[in-house]
């Protein structure tokens, strides 16, 4: 199973939904990828745990890669362990 490393999450307000919006960036060791995650849309409670928790080193394992550099925003993510700990 593929394992990304959590490098930062971003927020921004998202006018068109009313809330916010998270940009979650991940490293699997050789490329970059990202996600963005709403707080109003139903996948949000997926990623709810590691937005709020979620900090540099995290390893997270049950992403899906959209395309390239895209993780599937409705992938189900699972938190491993956090490599500086």
């Amino acid at each position: 199973m593929k394992q990304f490393e959590l490098k930062k999450i971003q927020s921004v307000p998202n006018s068109y939904s009313g809330g916010t919006l998270f940009y979650l960036f991940f490293n699997d060791g050789e490329k970059s990828y990202k996600t963005c995650i709403d707080s109003r849309f139903r996948n949000y409670r997926n990623w709810k745990w590691l937005i709020e928790n979620g900090k540099r080193g995290d390893i997270v394992t049950n992403l899906k890669i959209k395309s390239r550099g895209l993780i599937n925003a409705d992938s189900i993510p699972n938190y491993r362990k956090n490599i500086f700990v």
